[in-house]
């Protein structure tokens, strides 16, 4: 199952888990090249840190793949998680003891769940009461620009729409999860920001090397054609310009913060 858009649930997975593990296996050798997402999104996890940490005893990591908080972080006693480490990327049944953590910090990981609902109870059975979950993820209007200029592509040249482009979760679907998890004082909010790429292909180098471009189970399209990326290059130009001629990719830069009862 899967969340997005208003509602909470569909039906099938929406991502393939073996393909989001191969993706992201060898994105371990580029991703240091284009952690600029993952860095901001981990920045301010570490701003959100309690000031008093004297009852964080017992912390768990979940992927923060620039390992930012790893580094603010040491010197205390931490357990840190890699879903994406085996050949199939692990939400559910976290392999962890139940009521044993003050905090679970986790960053780059939310929008890739098939079961949000069930990944957050699980996470919750993780932690003390009055323990503390913070996440970061990319959500909402992520790429926003991007879908509707390869939207445009598939009808001009195939005459029909195809999904490549994963459905983000919105900010306010996320603090229903986190309320119907059982999480109180709930709070969720985001931050859009806008990257420049001097061509399409750049950004998607770019979502290659973090192990970012698609995944969804349902691949059903054409084969994409010789001229397939200048089209689309030329639609996006078209629907979004810009004066230096360059192009913006939105991110919905997305926060969440749960306390367990």
């Amino acid at each position: 199952m899967a969340c997005y858009g208003k509602g909470f649930i569909v039906s099938l997975p929406l991502f393939s888990q073996t393909l989001l593990g191969c993706r992201k296996q060898r994105a371990r050798h580029t991703f240091q090249k284009a952690s600029y997402l993952a860095q901001d999104i981990e920045k301010t996890l570490i701003k959100r840190l309690p000031k008093n940490r004297e009852n964080l005893n017992r912390i768990l990591i979940i992927g923060c793949p620039a390992g930012l908080p790893q580094i603010h972080l040491k010197g205390v006693v931490i357990d840190v998680f890699d879903p994406f480490l085996g050949e199939r990327f692990v939400e559910n049944n976290l392999p962890f003891q139940d009521n044993h953590y003050d905090l679970i910090l986790e960053g780059f990981v939310f929008h890739w769940l098939n079961d949000p609902l069930g990944y957050l109870r699980d996470i919750k059975r993780l932690l003390k009461s009055g323990g503390l979950y913070l996440s970061g993820f990319l959500g909402g209007t992520t790429l926003t620009e991007m879908r509707q200029a390869l939207l445009k592509t598939d009808i001009d040249l195939y005459g029909g729409a195809f999904a490549r482009v994963s459905p983000m979760i919105k900010p306010e679907a996320a603090t229903r999860l986190l309320q119907s998890a059982g999480f109180k004082d709930a709070v969720v909010d985001h931050e859009e920001i806008g990257v420049s790429y001097p061509r399409i292909k750049a950004l998607i180098q770019d979502l290659r090397a973090m192990g970012e471009s698609n995944a969804l189970r349902d691949q059903r399209s054409p084969k994409i054609s010789k001229d397939y990326f200048e089209r689309a290059q030329q639609n996006y130009f078209s629907l979004f310009p810009q004066k230096d001629d360059t192009l913006v990719a939105t991110f919905d830069l997305v926060h969440m913060i749960g306390w367990s009862s």
